[in-house]
């Protein structure tokens, strides 16, 4: 496999980025992510698909990535500017039929528990304390991460609901994001099965580097649960994101292995926002009662599996046929010229296969990836995706003056946000969304903006 492969989500998440800011097409976020921030999750995706490369060996060395991924982006933004924005795009239909309309109730204090997850990036111990003050909570610990392969938390109890929370830190330092990438799944045999009514599920797959720094948190864990928590009847919340999303439901599983008061119902509650792919299918299944992942529109996170880039290597190998086809697939010179000419066609020139051969592409290639691979990991639990839709912004961007188009104004209501419930085995997660916000979309800011749209 040439070695850029290895570079491709990376390549792709910049690019992506920098074209729909220098584009302005309307990005509904309050403002544009930092670009240490973007650089991060960049970092992320570099890692994963260095990781690929024993996976796939020679399998996709056919595939011109530097012609492809162009291809593919002209596509993308083909189809878009020739579909009405009174037509619902295929992707919002996606999306809305990946599961059902989440209720209120199901959404109740979807906020509250991001404003955990995010507390858990403070370094000040004193504004800790202080934020967790104003919930009932009082701090009994806060840990910063050592070294690489360890992550940060806090702990604390409110006493008034008998709630022990504990909020895992996500991705802040190169070593996190080396811990948090590193998506080679590994065999963990448990102490008993994290599930007592299957006892099959002593052994798990999962990431390797967010699983070894769950085991370090589990321990750490030990003496505050047989002591404390479940003496006095105390209920364990874990909030996370990113990384400590991972970690948060790998470390779940290990304690209700490790302790088993935790198996019975709502002894343990986990809500990771933006977790990777951190477990092998029948146990991110079997996990769906006590961890809740939330998931926010087109995040590559959560999408950043060996099976999901492999689902996108197919993808680029069909845009090569199409493009062999049409003798532009840059073999050699004049070949070259003519692909060159055909991106400077932009959105306006013919398009190299309909909407709907694009369509029948990626169920193909999707379809072609097996579920139960013992390399292919998935974001466990029950997920709650969170969405806007591509109609919306397209009614939007097209009611501005062509001057005003990509400038937010400060009064200018967002776009509503919606969300269904579903799991991490949906068509929608089974695949790499190639979009402008596939990096923005990872961040906490902007899952805080979908929550409070909802």
């Amino acid at each position: 496999m040439p070695e850029n492969l290895f570079y491709v989500l990376p390549i792709v998440a910049i690019a992506l980025t920098a074209y729909g800011f220098s584009k302005k097409q309307g990005k509904d976020t309050e403002e544009a992510p930092p670009a240490d921030s973007l650089g991060d999750v960049s970092l992320k995706i570099k890692t994963l698909l260095d990781s690929t490369k024993k996976k796939f060996g020679d399998k996709y060395s056919h595939v011109k990535l530097a012609v492809t991924l162009p291809a593919l982006l002209q596509l993308i933004d083909q189809a878009e500017a020739s579909r009405s924005s009174d037509t619902s795009s295929p992707r919002d239909e996606s999306y809305n039929k990946a599961g059902k309309a989440a209720t209120a109730k199901e959404l109740d204090g979807l906020g509250g528990y991001l404003d955990f997850a995010d507390w858990a990036y403070l370094p000040s111990r004193d504004e800790i304390k202080e934020n967790l003050a104003g919930r009932g909570y009082k701090l009994l610990k806060h840990q910063e991460a050592k070294e690489a392969g360890q992550v940060g938390y806090f702990i604390a109890t409110n006493p008034d609901t008998k709630t022990a929370l504990i909020g895992v830190k996500g991705t802040s330092s190169m070593g996190d994001v080396l811990t948090d990438c590193c998506a080679a799944a590994v065999i963990r045999k448990l102490d008993r099965s994290f599930d007592s009514q299957d006892e099959s599920l002593k052994e798990i797959r999962a990431h390797e580097g967010i699983l070894y720094s769950s085991v370090a948190l589990a321990e750490d864990l030990k003496p505050y649960i047989t002591d404390f928590f479940l003496p006095l009847g105390y209920k364990i919340l874990l909030c996370g994101h990113s990384l400590g999303a991972g970690a948060a439901s790998l470390t779940s599983v290990l304690l209700r292995s490790q302790h088993p008061p935790l198996t019975k119902k709502d002894s343990i509650k986990v809500m990771a926002f933006a977790s990777p792919p951190v477990l092998n299918h029948k146990a991110a299944e079997a996990c769906s009662s006590f961890i809740t992942t939330i998931v926010n529109n087109s995040d590559c996170i959560p999408r950043s599996s060996l099976n999901n880039v492999a689902i996108l290597m197919e993808l680029l190998s069909g845009v090569q046929e199409k493009l062999t086809e049409a003798g532009i697939d840059c073999k050699d010179m004049k070949s070259t010229a003519a692909f060159m000419a055909k991106l400077r066609e932009g959105t306006g020139g013919a398009m190299i296969m309909t909407p709907e051969e694009g369509a029948a592409l990626l169920q193909k290639s999707q379809t072609m990836v097996s579920r139960d691979d013992p390399d292919h990991l998935y974001v466990p639990g029950e997920v709650v995706l969170l969405y806007q839709k591509w109609q919306d912004k397209k009614k939007r961007n097209e009611a501005k003056d062509p001057e005003e188009k990509g400038e937010k104004k400060v009064s200018e209501p967002p776009s509503p946000a919606y969300s269904v419930i579903t799991d991490g085995f949906t068509a929608c997660l089974n695949m790499i969304e190639i979009s402008n916000d596939m990096v923005g979309d990872h961040l906490c800011g902007a899952y805080r903006l979908k929550i409070n749209n909802l």
